[in-house]
């Protein structure tokens, strides 16, 4: 039994040298949401906490986002995943119609409770939304279309 544990505590401890690739492209400020829609302050600080982690090229990474296996379900399942949907350091990139479908989304997501995504919210306590913010983004979104 020793042996099997010393076995999985060693490969939990070389899986650490495997990490996902975190980099990142840089940001044209030009292209950013916040710029280009000019956000009033209080919508800027909910974007930028509640949504600018996964969904820009700005990402803050916690501690634990660097531990295997954590680090690979964050990237993937939340980062890229993200950003892959809606980048908001790209938005000056999109088109028109990409713009629309996008806030159409978003105010989907947010009237439904699934973004901030609870995975991330329960971590990240500055990121839930209060039922005021959460009206105050739906109207942001619902204007950007």
């Amino acid at each position: 039994m020793k042996r099997i544990m010393y076995t999985i505590a060693v490969l939990l401890l070389l899986a650490q040298a495997i990490q996902p690739d975190r980099e990142v492209k840089t940001a044209d400020p030009s292209l950013d949401l916040v710029t280009i829609a000019h956000p009033s302050p209080a919508i800027e600080v909910a974007l930028r906490t509640a949504c600018y982690d996964c969904h820009s090229n700005e990402t803050r990474y916690p501690w634990y986002a660097y531990v295997t296996p954590l680090n690979w379900w964050i990237q993937k399942s939340h980062v890229e995943h993200g950003r892959h949907h809606f980048n908001m350091n790209e938005w000056g990139t999109y088109d028109q119609e990409d713009r629309k479908e996008v806030s159409e989304e978003a105010v989907e997501m947010l009237k439904e409770g699934e973004m901030p995504m609870p995975s991330y919210t329960w971590l990240h306590s500055d990121a839930r939304l209060g039922d005021t913010t959460r009206q105050r983004l739906i109207l942001f979104f619902d204007g950007l279309r």
